[in-house]
C-alpha cells in the first residue's frame, strides 16, 4: 500500500484535488452499497486480516511509500465480494498505515493533502480493476456463486492478471504523476527507478487471494492458516530484499559521494595553481546549481552532472601554457588558437572516466554559442547540451567579474550588461534571463560565504594542501619571470628592482639590499637599494667579518632572522616599516664570496624564504660583475 511523498504546490494542487475527489467518490459509492446491502460475514474477517497483516509494512526506499502482504486480503474480498467490499478494506488498510505514520511524525504535524490522496489513490485503482475483472470475464464476485457454477479458471485467472495490472499500475502511477509534477521531473522516472519493481508483490498478492478464494464457500480460519506461512514467506522475502536494496543503495551513495569529493579535491587543485582566477570554479559550481534549480532542471543525472563539469570544465587548461593563460593583453590568433583547445582536450580526458551522468558534452560544448559561432564544433541553438548553455552563461559572469591580468573586475551592471548584449547571440536568452534574475540571491550567498570562511568550518574547506599547491605555482612563476629578467639587468639597482619585484609576491619583506666589495678594501657597501629606507641604507659601509652582512660574507654562510639592528643600528626601528629582521645570503662564486643579498623586515622570515633568496643569489651571480662594473 503507497503512502507517497507528495507536497503541496502549485504545479501538482490541481491534480492531487482531481485523484482525492475521484477517491472519495468512489469510496462513498462503495461505502453507500454496503450499507444498503450488508455484505457476508467474510467481509468482517477480511477486513481483521487486512488490519493485522497492515501492522507490518515494508519501507521502499527512494520514497515515501509503504508495501505489505495486507494486498492479499483486499484482492480476496475483491474477487469474492466485489469492487465494493475491495474499495472499502483498501481504505481501512491505507487509513491504518496513516494513523502509524501519524505518530511516528507527530512532532512535524500531519500533511492532510497527503494523506487524502495516499486513501483515494488505491481506493480509485481497486474500484477500477474490480469492475474491469467482472465485466471481462462476464461473472458476479465468487462469493455469490456457488462453487460448481463459478467461471473456468483459466479465464477467471485472466480477468485476475487484468485487475491486478490495472491495480498495479494505476495505483503506482497515479503516485509517480503526483511526485513528477511536484518535483518537475519525468515521470516515468520517477515510476521506473520506485515502484517498477513491484509488480511481483501485486501479482504474489493476487495469486494467494485467488488460491484463498477459488474453491471455497468462505474465509475459514483453518484455511488462513494453512495460507499463513506462504504470505510469511512472502513477507520475509520482501522485507530481505528491501534491506539488500537500502543496503546497496547506501553503498553508492557513499561511493557516490566520494567519487565527487575526489572530483572536488582535484579541481581544487587546478584551481589553487591559478592565482588569477583562483576561487573561480567554486563560485561556478554554487552558481550552476543555484541557476539549474532556478530554470527547473531537476533531473537527477543532470543536476550531478552540472556538479561535475561545473569543477571540472577547466581540466583542459593543464595543456595550455602558462604564458598564454596569465598574458597581461590581448591574445594572438596563434595564442588564441591553443586556448581554444582546453575544451576539446578537457573532453577527451573526461571521456576516459566512465561518468554515471554525461560530464563530457558539457565540457566540450561550454564554449559554443547559441549563433554557433562558438567552438569547438559550431554547434548551435538547442543542440548544445542545456547543461553546456548554463554553464556558459555562468562562466561568463564570473571571468568578466574577477580580476584578470589584462584588466580589472567589471562591476555587477557592466557584467549584465554584458550577458544581455550577448543574449541570444552568444548565450541562451531563457538562460541568460533565469540567471539576471537570481544574481541579487548569489551576491547573498558570496556575502554568506564571506563572512563564514572565518570560522573553523569554512577554514577547513580550503585545506593547507592547496596553500602549498598556491605558493609553489607562485613561486615557480616568479622565478620564471626572474630568471627571463634579471639577466637583462645592466646596474645593481635594476638588478635590485627586479629581484624586489618578482621576490615580493612570494614572501613578504620591506627591504632588498646588494652588497659588493669596495675595491682595495676590506669593507663591503651597499651598491643597490629598494623599499623602505633605501636612501639611508645607500651609503651603509660594513666591515668583512662584521654585522650581518661581513659575516655571512666572510664565512660563506646565510644568516636567517638576525636582529635588524645588528646590521643598521639604531636606525633599523624608526622606518615606517621598522626593519626588525634581516635575512642575509652570500653570493658565492666557486670558493669565494662576491656579494650580499640581504633582505629587511618586519615580520620573521621562514626557511622557504631562505631557500628562495639562496636561489635568487644564484640567479644573481652570473650577471653580478657586469653590474657592479656598470655602478663602479
Amino acid at each position: 500500500m503507497a503512502s507517497p511523498a507528495i507536497t503541496r504546490s502549485t504545479a501538482s494542487r490541481v491534480y492531487v484535488r482531481l485523484v482525492i475527489a475521484s477517491g472519495a467518490s468512489v469510496l462513498a459509492l462503495s461505502a453507500y452499497r454496503l450499507i444498503a446491502n450488508p455484505p457476508r460475514p467474510d467481509f468482517y474477517s477480511l477486513a481483521a486480516l487486512t488490519l493485522i497483516s497492515g501492522l507490518l509494512p515494508l519501507k521502499l526506499p527512494n520514497v515515501s511509500a509503504n508495501i505489505s502482504v495486507s494486498e492479499t486480503f483486499v484482492f480476496a474480498g475483491t474477487l469474492m465480494l466485489g469492487p465494493a467490499s475491495g474499495t472499502v478494506l483498501v481504505f481501512l488498510d491505507a487509513l491504518l498505515i496513516w494513523v502509524r505514520l501519524a505518530r511516528e511524525h507527530a512532532q512535524q504535524g500531519v500533511k492532510w493533502h497527503r494523506m487524502l490522496f495516499s486513501l483515494a489513490a488505491p481506493a480509485l485503482a481497486i474500484w477500477t480493476g474490480g469492475h474491469l475483472l467482472f465485466k471481462a470475464v462476464g461473472t458476479l464476485p465468487l462469493g455469490y456463486l456457488a462453487v460448481e457454477a463459478r467461471p473456468n479458471i483459466w479465464n477467471f485467472a485472466g480477468g485476475v492478471i487484468v485487475f491486478t495490472a490495472v491495480y498495479f499500475w494505476m495505483n503506482t502511477w497515479l503516485v509517480a504523476f503526483a511526485i513528477a509534477l511536484e518535483l518537475k521531473i519525468r515521470a516515468f522516472d520517477v515510476w521506473r527507478k520506485n515502484f517498477s519493481s513491484l509488480w511481483l508483490n501485486y501479482l504474489a498478492g493476487a495469486s494467494i487471494a485467488m488460491l484463498l478464494v477459488y474453491n471455497t464457500n468462505g474465509i475459514t480460519w483453518a484455511f488462513v492458516l494453512v495460507i499463513f506461512p506462504l504470505m510469511l514467506v512472502l513477507f520475509l522475502t520482501y522485507r530481505w530484499s528491501m534491506e539488500r536494496i537500502e543496503q546497496a543503495e547506501h553503498h553508492v551513495k557513499v561511493m557516490s559521494r566520494t567519487f565527487l569529493r575526489t572530483i572536488e579535491a582535484l579541481a581544487m587543485a587546478i584551481d589553487a595553481k591559478d592565482q588569477v582566477t583562483h576561487g573561480h570554479i567554486r563560485r561556478v559550481q554554487r552558481y550552476v546549481m543555484e541557476l539549474a534549480g532556478a530554470l527547473g532542471v531537476n533531473d537527477e543525472k543532470m543536476v550531478e552532472a552540472l556538479r561535475a563539469a561545473a569543477l571540472l570544465h577547466d581540466t583542459g587548461k593543464l595543456a595550455v601554457p602558462e604564458y598564454i593563460l596569465n598574458k597581461p593583453g590581448p591574445l594572438t590568433t596563434s595564442e588564441f588558437g591553443r586556448m581554444k583547445l582546453h575544451a576539446t582536450i578537457g573532453a577527451d580526458i573526461l571521456k576516459s572516466i566512465d561518468f554515471p551522468y554525461p560530464v563530457e558534452p558539457i565540457v566540450r560544448h561550454h564554449h559554443e554559442n547559441w549563433d554557433g559561432s562558438g567552438y569547438p564544433e559550431g554547434v548551435k541553438g538547442t543542440d548544445i547540451p542545456l547543461g553546456a548553455r548554463i554553464l556558459s552563461v555562468v562562466d561568463c559572469y564570473d571571468a568578466v567579474t574577477s580580476d584578470r591580468p589584462y584588466r580589472a573586475r567589471m562591476t555587477r551592471p557592466q557584467a549584465e550588461k554584458i550577458l544581455r548584449d550577448r543574449r541570444g547571440t552568444m548565450y541562451d536568452p531563457w538562460v541568460v534571463d533565469g540567471f539576471l534574475g537570481i544574481i541579487d540571491k548569489l551576491e547573498q550567498g558570496d556575502a554568506e560565504e564571506a563572512h563564514s570562511a572565518h570560522d573553523h568550518v569554512a577554514r577547513s574547506l580550503m585545506p593547507a594542501q592547496l596553500e602549498v599547491i598556491k605558493a609553489a605555482t607562485l613561486e615557480d612563476r616568479e622565478f620564471g619571470g626572474l630568471r627571463r629578467n634579471l639577466p637583462t639587468a645592466t646596474t645593481a639597482i635594476e638588478a635590485a628592482e627586479i629581484l624586489f619585484q618578482h621576490l615580493h609576491p612570494v614572501f613578504p619583506f620591506a627591504t632588498l639590499a646588494i652588497y659588493g666589495q669596495v675595491r682595495a678594501s676590506n669593507e663591503l657597501e651597499v651598491v643597490a637599494c629598494t623599499g623602505v629606507g633605501a636612501d639611508v641604507l645607500q651609503s651603509l659601509r660594513v666591515p668583512i667579518g662584521e654585522r650581518v652582512s661581513g659575516w655571512a660574507f666572510a664565512h660563506k654562510q646565510p644568516a636567517l632572522n638576525s636582529q635588524g639592528v645588528l646590521e643598521l643600528g639604531a636606525v633599523a626601528r624608526t622606518f615606517s616599516t621598522p626593519l626588525d629582521h634581516a635575512l642575509v645570503v652570500p653570493v658565492i662564486d666557486g670558493n669565494r664570496s662576491v656579494a650580499v643579498l640581504a633582505l629587511f623586515g618586519n615580520e620573521r622570515f621562514s626557511a622557504d624564504a631562505m631557500r628562495l633568496v639562496e636561489s635568487a643569489a644564484s640567479l644573481l651571480r652570473p650577471s653580478l660583475s657586469m653590474v657592479l662594473a656598470a655602478d663602479s
